[in-house]
Parts: structure tokens; C-alpha cells; sequence
């Protein structure tokens, strides 16, 4: 497979705590540069008194820096038509911006002052204190969002990954400035620093940049994680008077380094990631019973799930989870077939390439990979890895995942 793109990495010099690797994609015609910061730090990075510390910060970096005013970045980013934005997640924290061609300088030096030199005013603080309260009251509204909470505390008891990302009003409302400052400090240096950029990119001169705009955030350590204990609870329930009974299905799975994660991925799309797939053929086509059924995986650096998803009316609760065993149960026993395997395989190269046709997508696979892997792995090794998978090697991990009995999550009215 070619894209008639170009990937190309440059690291430090002398060591990862010299400076902020710096992985680039120049797309042939492309009209826009993506450039993101990828920093390795996440929620499960976090002590727990200080739970939702990574948000809060993503929040805080674009109010304004030592040389800039919120205002400031905002209009510098629209007179260009581009967008610039953040997301966080267990274990890493992103900050990117899609500018027109020839903005790659700008997207540089504007991510690099805002994670360099943010203000962190007290004021602003308690001003996101009180968005990121809202937010974290929104997310309690939604039984979607919680029944999955309820699935990662149970997966992973008493574990970071077990947290929700926004932390909890307790922690949010008893974090200082300086706790954030802090953390900020600690954790947004080198070794933990990945740059990406696609599209209109000059790999060259984006080296040159990111070495001047990232200068002085040398030194520093990459966290030290844990594994998580096995899970103890077979079931969570929430009652609330909700229309639907909203109900996620969890099994621990494989984490990012396993070999194995990729016939794991494609047998699960084969039980619930697609239109064919046999939850929603099942589920939806033939029985009606919800409107949204799939199955996904997560995988992390020492752990992994595999859930599934479904609502229902109330009254059809138990007739949807008996439905779901049995696929989960048939899938488990008897695997997929040969002709799934190939619908899969054709399914993931297709999904990989529709997902590349823009700067933003090629820099996140670029940015994740690296942080995360340590390498990007090129398109043509990924689809040779995916090609090469076998029907065994897909049911016999189908088989040791999905074998333990289920957690169960449960949101919805009283039955």
C-alpha cells in the first residue's frame, strides 16, 4: 500500500530529556499542516486526591499564556480559518492545531507557548473549576457515559484506569492552583513530549522549530505505572427513571504490546463493530431489541477490555442480555468463520484508508503511535499484519478472553 507520503523522524540528539521527539508526514497537494503535541501523561498518571488534574490542565493552557491572552490565540486561530484544540485521555494528553499551508511556524510556536508558558491565573481557575463541574454533572446525566464508568470501576477496582478522566467533584473542587501548577511542572517535559505534524510539512524546518519553541523544557521523568488487580464484582447497578435500560458487558483484554491484540481486534468486530456483525444482526435486524448494540476493545500499557454495548426498553432487559450471551457465548465456543475473517481483514484496510484522507488524521496516528509505541508503525507493515492473521489465532483468543463470566453494568428504572 502507498499514499505517496513521506513519514520521517528526528529524536533528540543525545537523549530523550534533550528535547521533544518530533515525527512528521508531508502529504503531497495537502492545502493545510496539522501539528500536535502529544504529552505521555494522563488520568491514571494522577494521585487520586488529585483525580481530573490532566483535564483541569488541558482547560487552563488555552486561557492564556505569559504572552498571550485567551482572546489572543483565539483571533490568531480564526483569521486563518484553522482550529486549534485538545482532548484527554488515561494516558496521554493531546493539543493540536490544522492550520492553512504555510502555517506550520504559527501552529509551532502557538502549542509550544501554550504548553511552555501558560498563566494559570487564580481567576481563571475557578472559572474552569466551575465549566468542569458542569461537565462532570452532564456526563453524570448521561446513562451512556455512566453505565461505562460503572464497567472501568469494575474492570479495574481501585486502579487509575478505573477513574473517570474528569476526576470527581471532590477532587475538582479541592484542586489549587498550585496542585495544577505543579503537575504542569512535573510532567510536561521531554521524555514525555511527542511532536507530529502532516500535511504541508517541512521536516526539516519543523526539527529547527520545535527544538527553539520547546527549549528549556529539558529534564523530567516518565511516569511509573502499575498493573491493576483482577476484577472482584460480577455486577454494578445504578436505578435511576431513565427510559432505557442501558446495559455494557466487560471482560479483561490485552494490553498494547500483545501480539495477539490484533486478531482480538478483528474478532471483535466480527461479534459487534460493524452493520454485518453478529450483535446487530441479532440484536437490531432480527429482534428489534435496541436501536445501538457493538462491541469494542481498549487496549492500555498493562491492561485491556473488550465491552459490549446495548439499550433497551425496560421491559425487554432480560431478553436482550440472554440475546447477547448466547452470540457472546457462540462466539466464544465455536469462533468466527472464515468467510467473517475476510470480511474483517477487507474492513480494517478499508476503514485505515478512508481514515488518512485529511492532515488531522495522518498527524493523530502519527502522534498516538509514537507516544505510545515508540514507533510509528508504517501502513504497509500494519495491513501485512492484519493480512497475516489466521482464522486459529482469532478463536483461540476469541476463546480465552470472552471464556470468564461477564461484568455487568446497569443503568435504568427499577425492573
Amino acid at each position: 500500500m502507498t499514499t505517496g507520503s513521506v513519514v520521517e523522524l528526528s529524536l533528540p540528539e543525545h537523549g530523550p530529556t534533550d528535547g521533544p521527539g518530533v515525527v512528521s508526514e508531508h502529504m503531497p497537494d495537502a492545502h493545510s499542516v496539522s501539528v500536535g503535541v502529544w504529552v505521555g501523561v494522563g488520568g491514571r498518571d494522577e494521585d487520586p486526591a488529585l483525580a481530573g488534574t490532566s483535564h483541569f490542565l488541558e482547560h487552563l493552557l488555552f486561557k492564556g499564556t505569559e504572552h498571550r491572552s485567551a482572546r489572543a490565540i483565539a483571533e490568531l486561530v480564526d483569521a486563518t480559518g484553522g482550529e486549534m484544540n485538545a482532548f484527554t485521555t488515561k494516558e496521554y494528553t493531546a493539543y493540536y492545531a490544522r492550520l492553512p499551508v504555510g502555517g506550520q511556524e504559527t501552529a509551532v510556536a502557538l502549542l509550544a507557548d501554550v504548553l511552555r508558558e501558560p498563566a494559570l491565573r487564580a481567576a481563571d481557575v475557578e472559572t474552569e473549576r466551575q465549566v468542569i463541574l458542569e461537565e462532570i454533572h452532564l456526563a453524570a446525566d448521561d446513562p451512556d457515559d455512566v453505565v461505562f464508568d460503572l464497567l472501568y470501576e469494575a474492570l479495574f477496582p481501585d486502579h487509575p484506569l478505573g477513574r473517570e478522566v474528569l476526576g470527581s467533584e471532590a477532587s475538582v473542587g479541592a484542586l489549587s492552583r498550585d496542585d495544577i501548577d505543579g503537575f504542569h511542572d512535573h510532567w510536561y517535559r521531554a521524555p514525555n513530549l511527542v511532536v507530529a505534524a502532516a500535511g504541508a510539512v517541512d521536516h526539516e524546518a519543523l526539527v529547527s522549530q520545535v527544538g527553539e519553541a520547546f527549549a528549556g523544557r529539558t529534564g523530567g521523568v516518565v511516569p511509573e505505572r502499575t498493573g491493576p488487580v483482577a476484577p472482584s464484582v460480577a455486577a454494578r447497578r445504578i436505578t435511576r427513571p431513565t427510559e432505557a435500560d442501558h446495559v455494557a458487558w466487560g471482560w479483561r483484554g490485552l494490553d498494547r504490546s500483545d501480539p495477539r491484540r490484533h486478531a482480538l481486534a478483528i474478532g471483535i468486530h466480527v461479534l459487534g463493530g460493524g452493520l454485518s456483525s453478529r450483535l446487530f444482526q441479532t440484536v437490531r435486524e432480527q429482534r428489534g431489541l435496541a436501536y445501538s448494540v457493538f462491541s469494542s476493545m481498549g487496549s492500555y500499557q498493562d491492561a485491556g477490555l473488550v465491552s459490549v454495548y446495548a439499550g433497551t426498553a425496560p421491559e425487554r432487559a432480560d431478553e436482550l442480555k440472554r440475546v447477547v450471551a448466547d452470540e457472546v457465548g457462540e462466539v466464544a465456543s465455536h469462533g468466527i468463520t472464515d468467510a467473517e475473517l475476510t470480511i474483517a481483514r477487507d474492513g480494517f484496510e478499508g476503514s485505515l484508508l478512508l481514515g488518512l484522507e485529511g492532515s488531522g488524521s495522518r498527524m493523530s496516528r502519527l502522534g498516538s503511535s509514537q507516544s505510545l509505541l515508540g514507533r510509528v508503525v508504517p501502513l504497509d507493515e500494519y495491513v501485512e499484519i492484519i493480512r497475516a492473521v489466521t482464522l486459529d489465532e482469532v478463536n483461540t483468543v476469541l476463546a480465552e478472553v470472552l471464556a470468564p463470566d461477564a461484568i455487568v453494568a446497569e443503568v435504568g428504572p427499577s425492573i
